[in-house]
C-alpha cells in the first residue's frame, strides 16, 4: 500500500516498517538532583521562583503539589528551561535551552533526544532479560529470541568467519563480477533470489498488504525502491553532494574489496553501479508528489503489469517470491508509480548485463554486510559520518544486538518486555484519556465553519470508528500464539549471519502467507518495546506501543498538564492523522474513497495551504522546510495540541484545578504547553539537519513547537504573547 504508517515522528527505534503515520522524538538522562528532597528544601524552592514574565500564581501553602514525584519532575522541567529569553520570542529556546546546554551530542549519535534516550533505557532493560542466566521461558518463540541475540554477541566466531558467509552466498547465487566468474545469463534467477530469497529491494520492491481500496483484503503491491542513500537528492544534486557521493563510492569499493574485487577493476564497476543508482533517482517520484494517494493508485492483474514492464518475467517473479501459492495472469496487484516502473523496465533492457548483475548483487551485499566482521563496520561508519556527521560510535555491542534482535523477533522480545515493566493500570487510564480526546476532537468538528453537514458527520462517524490499542497486542502473552507466530524460523546461538539469512528467508513466507488471508487486528507495525506510535488509515486504527507510556510522555503520579501535553498530544497526533491530507482521502471503514462533499474540500485545501506556505518559510542552517512534503504531519501537530489542549480543560471542568508544582513559576496551563514542547528538545549534527529535510516527512523538532505553539490560541492567550511577537505573528493557520 502506498499510505504511510503515520508514525509520531524520527529517532527512536521502529519494529517492522509499513506504510503508517507516526510521531517520533527521544527522553533525556538527566540527573535528577531532587531525588531525595525533604519538604523543607521545597520551601527553599518555593522561595527562589524566577519568572521572567510569567508569574508564580500558587498558594504555597495550599496549592503546591509536594510529593517526591512533584519535586522530581519540577527540578526536570527547572533544569530544561532557559529562563533568560522570553516565551513570546523563542518557546523552543525558552523551553529546552537548558536541556540543550547540558545535553551535548554523544558520540557516534547524528541526534539525541527524548526518543532516542528512551530506547537507550529500554535497551537496558531488555539486555537484562536476555543475559539472565536463569532465563527457561516456556515460550520456544523467546528462547529463540535469546539464541538469536547471543549469536549477535559472538564476536570471535563472527571475527573468525569474516567475509566468507556473504562470499560463499554470492558463489551460490551465481557470482558476481567485481570478485570472479559469474554466471552471465540470469538475470531473473539472481532477481528472484537477491529480492525474493534475501528480501532485498532493487529496482522496485513488492510486499503484501491491505488493499487501500478493499481493506478487508490483502494484495500484492509493488512500488519504487533501488536506492541507497537516503533520497534521490543525494544523487541529483551532484554538486552539493560531491562529498557525499564520493564517500559513497568509497564504501562502494572498500566493501567490494574486502569481499575479493580486483583492485584494478573494482572502482570502476561499482562507479557504474552508481550511475545505475543516479538513473534510477531521475525517474524516482519525490515523496511530497505522491501524498495524493487517489492519483498513485493503480490496479491490475499481472498481465497488465508483464505489458507494463515488460523486461521482468512477473509471474514467474512473483511466483517465486509467493511460493507455494499458486497465481496466474488474473492475480490483482496494485502498482503505485506506473510511469516509474514502464521506466524501471526500460532501464534494465538498456544497461549492460554486467551492471545489472554489479547491481543486483550489490544490493545483496548492502542487506547482508552487517552481519559480518568490524572491517564492515568500520567501512560503513566512514561513509556514516560524512553522511550524517556522526563520530566513530562508541556504542557497545549488546545495544546493536538489542535493535537486531528488536527488528528479527520483536514480539517475542515485546513479550519479555511487558512481562517485565508494563502496569497493566497505564492501558486503562490510557484508554481513558483516548476518550477524552476524541471528545474533545469531535466537539471542535462540530464548530468548524467551514466543513458541510454532511461531511462534517460522516468525519464524526469516523472519528467515532478509529480503533485504538494500547500497549502490546495479546497474542505475545500466550505461549502458543506467540510460537506459532515464528514457528519455522530456525534461530541457532553460533550463527548470527545464517540466523539473518534464515531471517530473510522467513519473512518471505510469512508475507505469501498474508496473501490469502484477511488483514488482521493483531498484526501490529511496531513492537510493544518501541518509543513511537502510529496511526494506520486501512484499518482505521490508533497504537500506543508500551514503550512510549513512560515519562516524559506519561507518568500516572505526574500532574494531568504533563500527561496531556506529553502523551496526550501524542493520542491527539494520531488521531487527528485520520484527518490530513492522506487520511482523510480514507473512509471509516479504512477504504481510500471519495467521501467529501467539494465545497468542504475546497475550503480543506485553503486551509491546509497556509499551514504547507508557513512551514515552507522555516530554514535550518539556510535550507528552507519542504511545507508539501511535512503537510500530513503538521496537520496532526496543530490538531493533536487542540484536542488534548480541549481534552485537558474538559477534565479541569470535571476534576477541578489540580495543584501546581513548586518553583517552576508556571500555571498549570502553562505548564501544559512547556510539557508539550520539552518532549522534542534534540540535538543533531548539521548534516542529520539536512538529511531530515530531504527525507524525513515530520518538520524539525524546532519547528514541531514553535509552528505549532505560533497556530495555537490557547497557547498565545496563556502566556499573553503580543500581536507580532516572534511567536504570535498575527495570522494564524488552522485546519482542525
Amino acid at each position: 500500500m502506498n499510505v504511510a504508517l503515520q508514525e509520531l515522528g524520527g529517532g527512536g527505534n521502529v519494529g517492522f516498517r509499513k506504510r503508517t503515520r507516526d510521531f517520533l522524538g527521544s527522553h533525556t538522562q538527566l540527573e535528577l538532583v531532587l531525588a531525595a528532597v525533604s519538604l523543607l528544601l521545597a520551601a527553599l524552592l518555593l522561595g527562589c521562583l524566577v519568572a521572567l514574565g510569567v508569574q508564580y500564581h500558587g498558594d504555597p501553602s495550599h496549592n503546591t503539589c509536594l510529593t517526591e514525584a512533584c519535586i522530581r519532575v519540577a527540578g526536570k522541567i527547572l533544569e530544561s528551561l532557559d529562563r533568560g529569553v522570553s516565551p513570546c520570542e523563542d518557546f523552543y529556546q525558552f523551553s529546552c535551552g537548558g536541556w540543550i546546554q547540558r545535553n551535548p551530542l554523544p558520540d557516534g549519535r547524528s541526534r539525541w533526544n527524548t526518543f532516542n534516550s528512551l530506547w537507550d533505557q529500554n535497551q537496558a532493560i531488555l539486555k537484562h532479560l536476555l543475559e539472565n542466566t536463569t532465563f527457561n521461558s516456556t515460550s520456544e518463540a523467546e528462547r529463540k529470541t535469546q539464541r538469536f541475540y547471543l549469536s549477535c554477541l559472538q564476536v570471535e566466531r563472527i571475527e573468525e568467519l569474516g567475509a566468507q558467509p556473504l562470499r560463499d552466498l554470492i558463489d551460490k547465487i551465481g557470482g558476481w563480477n567485481i570478485t570472479g566468474p559469474w554466471d552471465q545469463d540470469n538475470f531473473m534467477e539472481v532477481l528472484k533470489a537477491v529480492a525474493g530469497t534475501y528480501r532485498a529491494t532493487p529496482f522496485f520492491t513488492v510486499y503484501v498488504s491491505a488493499d487501500s481500496k478493499s481493506s478487508n483484503s490483502n494484495v500484492i503491491q509493488v512500488d519504487q525502491s533501488g536506492l541507497f542513500l537516503p533520497s534521490r537528492d543525494y544523487y541529483l544534486n551532484r554538486t552539493a553532494n560531491e562529498k557525499v557521493l564520493t564517500a559513497y563510492l568509497d564504501y562502494m569499493e572498500e566493501l567490494g574489496m574486502l569481499l575479493g574485487g580486483r583492485p584494478t577493476s573494482t572502482r570502476e564497476q561499482m562507479r557504474q553501479v552508481l550511475e545505475l543508482e543516479i538513473q534510477l533517482a531521475n525517474i524516482t517520484v519525490p515523496q511530497d508528489q505522491r501524498r495524493d494517494e487517489e492519483k498513485i493508485y493503480h490496479k491490475m492483474n499481472i498481465a497488465e503489469l508483464q505489458a507494463l514492464a515488460p523486461s521482468v518475467d512477473w509471474l514467474e517473479f512473483l511466483s517465486f517470491l509467493l511460493s507455494p501459492l499458486e497465481l496466474g495472469d488474473s492475480e490483482p496487484v496494485v502498482v503505485y508509480g506506473t510511469d516509474y516502473l514502464q521506466q524501471v523496465s526500460e532501464l534494465i533492457n538498456h544497461t549492460e548485463p554486467s551492471v545489472l548483475n554489479n547491481y543486483l548483487i550489490w544490493n545483496l551485499v548492502q542487506k547482508t554486510t552487517s552481519s559480518l566482521d568490524h572491517r564492515f563496520e568500520s567501512a560503513q561508519e566512514k561513509l556514516l559520518e560524512t553522511l550524517y556527521g556522526t563520530k566513530k560510535s562508541c556504542m557497545p555491542r549488546w545495544q546493536t544486538c538489542i535493535s537486531n534482535t528488536d527488528d528479527a523477533l520483536g514480539f517475542a522480545l515485546g513479550s519479555l518486555f511487558v512481562k517485565a515493566t508494563f502496569d497493566r493500570q497505564s492501558k486503562e487510564i490510557a484508554e481513558g484519556m483516548i476518550s477524552e480526546i476524541r471528545n474533545a476532537f469531535e466537539e471542535a468538528l462540530g464548530q468548524l465553519v467551514w466543513m458541510d453537514e454532511k461531511t462534517r458527520q460522516a468525519a464524526k462517524e469516523k472519528a467515532d470508528a478509529i480503533y485504538d490499542m494500547i500497549g502490546f497486542p495479546d497474542f505475545i502473552l500466550d505461549p502458543k500464539e506467540l510460537d506459532d507466530v515464528y514457528d519455522g524460523y530456525e534461530v541457532s546461538e553460533d550463527s548470527f549471519f545464517q540466523n539473518m539469512l534464515n531471517l530473510y528467508n522467513f519473512s518471505a513466507k510469512v508475507m505469501a502467507d498474508q496473501l490469502r488471508k484477511p488483514p488482521s487486528r493483531d498484526q501490529w507495525s511496531m513492537t510493544p518495546q518501541t518509543v513511537n506510535a502510529y496511526y494506520l488509515p486501512t484499518k482505521n486504527e490508533i497504537v500506543f506501543p508500551a514503550g512510549i507510556l513512560q515519562a516524559p510522555f506519561y507518568t500516572r503520579n505526574h500532574p494531568k498538564a504533563l500527561n496531556f501535553g506529553g502523551i496526550g498530544v501524542v493520542m491527539g497526533h494520531e488521531l487527528t492523522h485520520a484527518f490530513d491530507d492522506q487520511g482523510r482521502e480514507y473512509d471509516k471503514e479504512g477504504n481510500l474513497r471519495p467521501w467529501w462533499q467539494n465545497e468542504s474540500l475546497a475550503a480543506f485545501r485553503n486551509h491546509t495551504a497556509c499551514m504547507e506556505e508557513q512551514y515552507s518559510q522555516y530554514q535550518v542552517n539556510g535550507e528552507r522546510l519542504n511545507g508539501r512534503q511535512t503537510l500530513g504531519e503538521n496537520i496532526a501537530d496543530n490538531g493533536g495540541l487542540k484536542a488534548a489542549y480541549n481534552a485537558y480543560k474538559a477534565w479541569l471542568s470535571k476534576h477541578g484545578e489540580e495543584q501546581q508544582l513548586p518553583a517552576v513559576g508556571l500555571t498549570n496551563h502553562q505548564l501544559f504547553f512547556v510539557g508539550f514542547a520539552q518532549v522534542w528538545c534534540s540535538v543533531r549534527t548539521p548534516e542529520s539537519s539536512h538529511e531530515g529535510l530531504v527525507t524525513d516527512p515530520h518538520s524539525p523538532a524546532r519547528f514541531r513547537v514553535l509552528g505549532t505553539l505560533s497556530n495555537s490560541r490557547d497557547f498565545l492567550r496563556h502566556f499573553g504573547c503580543p500581536v507580532g511577537s516572534p511567536m504570535n505573528p498575527g495570522q494564524l493557520c488552522e485546519v482542525w
